[in-house]
């Protein structure tokens, strides 16, 4: 028995009162998407009684998906009336996706390039040397991959730095630099291309777990790099007007650009940038993320005490030294690749 799904269409005139007639359909479909995605297989009735469509409306829109590939007409299964009925099951590559994460591992810059499906799954992956990562060898690179995945529709790009007016002007991967990425590659391929900094998607995929519409902040601190922080609130990245939120390398502290940085000062800088999230955001959470193995969960709860008393007034937030980093920061690309193909 598949479980039945509550979804607004079966809320009746209310539905129809907040859809107009011309959005019924492109809702309906999004309805028939999520719950083919939720089980391996279902027949037309099945999928009338989990969405509360008709078998009518269900089949209608089934006949499109399956002519566009998106669903699969599988084995038929069962007997009804005497006739057979067909099972219908979700192609998640119907589309794929892109996703370069560019990261700084064992002091050096790597790329990590998955190939993944509309359920987020990795299809492949493969690791970029630093010496790969040139925008001309990516670029052979990238065109050989697609070769292999026509169905691909988005390149995600996460990086160790910002695009601002078209160009990477903060950059940690110094052949990057001032390089107008974006207008670059869409010319070589002429696809949508999201690009967006490791702290932002990591604190972006940290969140997927967390309160909704609370605040979350993470500060990231790699060994050979100035620190980064990310912002999101209500689920969404706070950028700020020109994209500098979080750009913590432009506040006034101490052996700002030292690499790497001895523990004592790394400590004293950890925490002036804690007390300034502070009392800027407010946050109901903290990550703290680095590749410094000598930073502890010692040092931290050190540093929280000193904070507590600048903060009497309250329980300070949370914060959590994560080793977590990498798998955020994929996380939260996959997210915004995923939420960009389910607009298109």
């Amino acid at each position: 028995m598949k479980k039945k799904v509550v979804f607004t269409s079966e809320k009746g005139d209310e539905f129809l009162k907040a859809h107009k007639p011309s959005n019924v359909k492109s809702h309906n479909l999004k309805i028939l998407r999520e719950t083919l995605q939720q089980e391996t297989s279902f027949s037309s009735r099945e999928l009338s009684d989990v969405t509360g469509l008709s078998v009518v409306s269900i089949n209608k829109l089934l006949a499109e998906l399956k002519e566009t590939g998106e669903v699969i007409e599988v084995a038929e299964t069962g007997v009804t009336g005497g006739r057979r009925a067909a099972v219908y099951q979700y192609n998640p590559n119907f589309k794929q996706m892109f996703i370069l994460q560019i990261s700084e591992e064992n002091s050096t810059i790597v790329g990590k390039l998955f190939v993944s499906n509309l359920l987020g799954e990795t299809v492949e992956k493969k690791t970029l040397e630093t010496q790969e990562l040139t925008f001309e060898k990516l670029k052979l690179i990238l065109q050989q991959m697609l070769e292999k995945y026509p169905a691909t529709q988005l390149l995600v790009f996460g990086i160790p730095g910002e695009e601002l007016e078209g160009k990477f002007q903060i950059m940690d991967f110094a052949p990057w630099y001032n390089l107008e990425f974006r207008q670059l590659i869409q010319e070589a391929f002429s696809l949508d291309v999201i690009i967006e900094n490791d702290i932002n998607a990591a604190t972006l995929g940290y969140s997927l777990q967390q309160l909704e519409g609370e605040i979350l902040v993470s500060l990231y601190y790699p060994e050979q790099s100035p620190p980064g922080a990310g912002i999101v609130f209500n689920g969404e990245i706070f950028r700020g007007r020109h994209g500098l939120s979080g750009e913590v390398k432009h506040l006034p502290l101490e052996h700002q650009m030292t690499f790497p940085k001895e523990l004592s000062a790394l400590e004293k800088q950890v925490e002036e940038v804690l007390q300034t999230i502070i009392s800027m955001y407010d946050p109901y959470q903290i990550v703290l993320y680095t590749t410094i193995s000598s930073f502890s969960t010692e040092t931290l709860q050190m540093i929280c005490e000193r904070l507590s008393k600048v903060f009497p007034y309250f329980t300070l937030p949370e914060i959590h030294l994560a080793d977590t980093f990498q798998k955020d920061y994929f996380n939260g690309l996959v997210h915004l690749g995923l939420k960009n193909l389910a607009a298109k």
